[in-house]
């Protein structure tokens, strides 16, 4: 009876310590609290935004729409909506150079104000565009909303401003993880509202409450997000993009060798997150409840490929071999997609269609992950912000230019558009065959600054 207590004792003893140890961990993990407002208000904006993101693609295809004529065919539906998915990813690409550069010299908390602002217009102009039958309305909000929503690059810049050097990965790997949260339930949920009917108009809930949470994380950033720089920058705009850095960002071969391989994965990622969803609407038939559970999928493929493939892969590979991997694991992905997208009364293409987006994701987070560090390396600490923004420019150029294209490949085939991301990822494989025993792809394991030395 005694040994029986006493067992139980320490293993009770045990198990206190251990659940301890596992919560101080999680503490320990958890950002600090001081920061916390900032991940809170990213990932609930992510979200707040996501709702809308499966409705967007019914809105201009589905004949319960209010917003175009039912007599408009599946192709003419696509045309309008490759030149509308243009000018929305074009006035994001303006977005994030622009706001980011502001935020240094008026504070990063005046840019949340203003990126909140851009989702209050998103709801309400596609509230009122859904009631008066518009569809000039609902461009008008959303090209508003793209244009001033840069929270992702001001939250950042606020992590950056008060995180220490040896710290900052943890920051920005916790700003992606919040991201993925919020990108990830958006959607799905967003998909199961879009089945409601407020006052008779379909679509529209999600909208609504875009407006609600538009207003409360105002409020909220209000209260709690932190203005994390503490000094006003002197600097004007046009010194972000005096000749000399310009030059010192130019000067070195190699970045353009590397903008080859960002351009080519971007123009199919670009495609294939803008048309692979209006594919399972128009060919495999799905309602906005499975469109929504589609697209949250690639935001939580992202969380996983960050999260544990890029640290797995990182141990037994250097990093053009996990160039090459992650193009191939995206070019594997897009190839399949497009093949099974021939063949949606077969419930084997469903499935195949489903799994497929984890290597597409997979394949270009990773990439872009690599690239991004890799084209940092090549210019000094000054301009960093510069090369980054130039980065997201060259990548949302690829999605502008994509949308147009796949919405007019669309009146040739419903699925048509898709036949982008094979043809880029393909070309793309072809260039890295012909480099991979270059001297200046080698020297990208270097951990200094690459050089181009031609064989």
């Amino acid at each position: 009876m005694l040994h029986s207590l006493l067992s139980s004792f320490f293993i009770n003893s045990n198990t206190r310590f251990l659940m301890t140890s596992y919560i101080k961990s999680f503490k320990e993990w958890l950002p600090p609290h001081r920061l916390k407002s900032i991940y809170i208000t990213l990932s609930i904006s992510e979200f707040a935004t996501g709702l809308s993101t499966p409705v967007f693609i019914f809105l201009f295809f589905s004949d319960q729409s209010t917003m175009l004529s039912t007599g408009l065919s599946v192709a003419e539906r696509g045309i309008i909506y490759g030149l509308f998915m243009s000018l929305f990813r074009f006035a994001g690409m303006l977005a994030n150079p622009v706001f980011a550069s502001i935020s240094d010299m008026l504070g990063r908390k005046k840019i949340v104000y203003v990126s909140t602002s851009g989702m209050f217009f998103l709801g309400l102009l596609a509230v009122i565009a859904l009631i008066i039958g518009n569809i000039w309305i609902f461009v008008i909000g959303a090209t508003l909303y793209s244009f001033f929503w840069a929270i992702r690059a001001v939250c950042s810049a606020a992590i950056n401003d008060v995180t220490k050097d040896e710290q900052k990965i943890n920051g920005q790997a916790f700003i992606q993880f919040f991201i993925g949260i919020g990108a990830s339930l958006g959607p799905m949920i967003g998909g199961w509202l879009g089945d409601f009917k407020p006052f008779g108009y379909p679509f529209m809930l999600p909208f609504i409450i875009l407006i609600a949470i538009s207003l409360l994380i105002f409020v909220y950033a209000k209260i709690s997000f932190p203005e994390t720089l503490y000094y006003k920058n002197k600097q004007s705009l046009k010194e972000y993009f005096n000749p000399s850095n310009i030059k010192e960002i130019f000067s070195n071969k190699v970045f353009y060798l590397l903008m080859v391989i960002h351009i080519l994965d971007q123009f199919s990622w670009g495609t294939y997150y803008n048309f692979a969803p209006v594919v399972t609407k128009t060919v495999f038939g799905y309602d906005v409840k499975a469109v929504g559970i589609f697209i949250g999928l690639i935001g939580l493929w992202l969380i996983v490929s960050t999260g544990i493939f890029i640290p797995i892969l990182q141990r037994f590979v250097n990093t053009t071999q996990l160039i090459i991997i992650s193009s191939v694991i995206g070019t594997f992905g897009v190839c399949i997609t497009y093949a099974v997208s021939f063949f949606p009364h077969n419930i084997i293409s469903h499935y195949i269609m489903w799994f497929t987006a984890l290597p597409v994701a997979a394949g270009d987070v990773m990439l872009f992950c690599l690239l991004i560090s890799l084209l940092s390396s090549f210019v000094s600490k000054k301009l960093q912000g510069t090369v980054v923004g130039l980065i997201y420019i060259v990548g949302m150029g690829m999605w502008c230019l994509a949308a147009p294209i796949g919405g007019y490949l669309m009146e040739w085939r419903a699925n048509g558009a898709l036949i982008l991301c094979p043809i880029s990822m393909i070309l793309l494989l072809i260039f890295l065959f012909f480099s991979y025993k270059k001297q200046w792809f080698l020297s990208l394991n270097n951990s200094e600054k690459a050089t181009v030395e031609e064989n």
